[in-house]
């Protein structure tokens, strides 16, 4: 095992954690490259900490990285990642390590990450560190050019300013939402989305907020109110007046809850799931140290 040193994350700049995002998911399952500004959008939205995110050093050059957000008492893991050639050596397993002994010192209630269904070295890494699992998460992709341009539907579907409808973000979903669908990151992200609302004689039943990007309507919420009479059917009228804007633009959305409710609106409009990814669970009061070194 090459010895490794493991030092903040904010002791490099953006540009060189980018570099190193991108060179360790090279191989991903699925294409992942970031660029500088991509990544200090990320870390704004995502509430990133990179003083409590680490990075691995073999020879004081950068092997791998982990990063760390926070959100009062939870913590969320994302982009771990080990250049190839330093792989299956502990590295990862060391990366985990040091978030976990962070996440004791700040105190935190959970923490939890996502890893794809096939990726079963990651899956078994997370359980002997002491990772459960939570529920399943869907990647879900509408083909560009396939969706079927149908009459709009009689309904009172608007634009309306996304700061308005997230006032409503609580009353719309029965299901907690994942981290990077959550109300802090989708506030964080004001600035870049679009808002269509649903409404009835004055009164919001649901609403859906989008991005609008040159291939794809990538869809960053979707929500309906618990007392609506037919939750699906409101949910898969704001997806169609999306697309019907840009019926040629295919449609994107990420780590949508399996269990939701509204998944079934967007399999109505033809979206197909794409990636199964597991949100896993690890609570450090409940932990007996599992895996420490």
């Amino acid at each position: 095992m090459a010895i490794l040193a493991l030092v903040p994350a904010s002791h490099f700049s953006l540009m060189q954690l980018a570099s190193l995002v991108s060179r360790a998911y090279a191989d991903y399952y699925y294409h992942v490259s970031v660029t500088e500004a991509q990544l200090a959008q990320i870390c704004r939205e995502e509430d990133v900490e990179l003083s409590e995110s680490v990075v691995a050093l073999y020879q004081d050059e950068p092997v791998g990285l982990a990063l760390l957000s926070l959100r009062a008492d939870r913590g969320w893991i994302s982009a771990v990642g080990v250049l190839p050639e330093f792989r299956r050596q502990g590295a990862a397993r060391a990366l985990i390590l040091y978030l976990q002994r962070r996440a004791r010192s700040l105190q935190l209630h959970s923490v939890t990450l996502e890893v794809l269904a096939q990726n079963r070295p990651g899956l078994a890494l997370y359980a002997q560190l002491g990772f459960v699992h939570s529920r399943e998460l869907l990647l879900m992709i509408l083909e560009p050019n396939s969706f079927a341009l149908e009459t709009a539907p009689l309904t009172s579907i608007v634009a309306t300013p996304p700061n308005t409808l997230l006032t409503h973000f609580e009353a719309c979903h029965s299901v907690p939402a994942s981290w990077q669908r959550d109300l802090p990151t989708l506030r964080h992200r004001l600035s870049h989305l679009a808002g269509l609302g649903y409404w009835e004689q004055g009164v919001l039943l649901g609403y859906v907020l989008y991005q609008p990007q040159r291939t794809y309507q990538i869809i960053h919420d979707l929500g309906v109110t618990h007392h609506a009479a037919h939750p699906w059917v409101i949910a898969q009228h704001l997806l169609q007046a999306v697309h019907q804007q840009r019926p040629a633009a295919g449609g994107y959305v990420i780590n949508v809850v399996a269990e939701d409710p509204l998944v079934s609106a967007y399999r109505a409009v033809h979206y197909r799931t794409i990636h199964r990814q597991y949100e896993l669970l690890w609570k450090p009061d409940g932990d007996s140290g599992c895996g420490e070194d």
